[in-house]
C-alpha cells in the first residue's frame, strides 16, 4: 500500500501576491515542517488550513466502528435515521418548518 501524502495550502503572511494568484499549494509530507518562503515567488508564507479528504479503503461493521467512538444511523423514511451501532440518540428526525 503506498504512502499518501498531503497538499498543504500556503498564502502569503501579510501582502497579497500576483504572482501565485494568491495562494500555492505543495505535495509534503506530513512530518515535513512547515514552508517558511513560497517556493515560486519567495514572499514569507503561512500554512492554511483546509479541508480534509480521506477514503476508508475497508468496510468497517457498525460494531468495530463503535469501538473506535463512532456511532452509525441507517436511514428507516423522509427525514428519520435509526442508531444501527454506537453511542447517541436512538433516532434522528429532521423536524419540518411550521412558517
Amino acid at each position: 500500500m503506498g504512502l499518501s501524502v498531503p497538499i498543504y495550502e500556503y498564502e502569503p503572511d501579510d501582502r497579497v501576491c500576483y504572482i501565485c494568484d494568491g495562494r500555492v499549494e505543495v505535495l509534503q509530507a506530513a512530518d515535513d515542517p512547515p514552508l517558511e518562503v513560497c517556493p515560486t515567488c519567495g514572499l514569507e508564507v503561512r500554512r492554511l488550513v483546509s479541508g480534509a479528504q480521506f477514503k476508508i479503503s475497508k468496510v468497517v461493521s457498525p460494531e468495530e466502528a463503535a469501538t473506535h467512538g463512532f456511532a452509525t444511523w441507517r436511514k428507516s423514511g423522509k427525514g428519520v435515521w435509526e442508531k444501527i451501532g454506537g453511542e447517541g440518540p436512538d433516532v434522528i428526525e429532521r423536524k419540518e418548518d411550521a412558517g
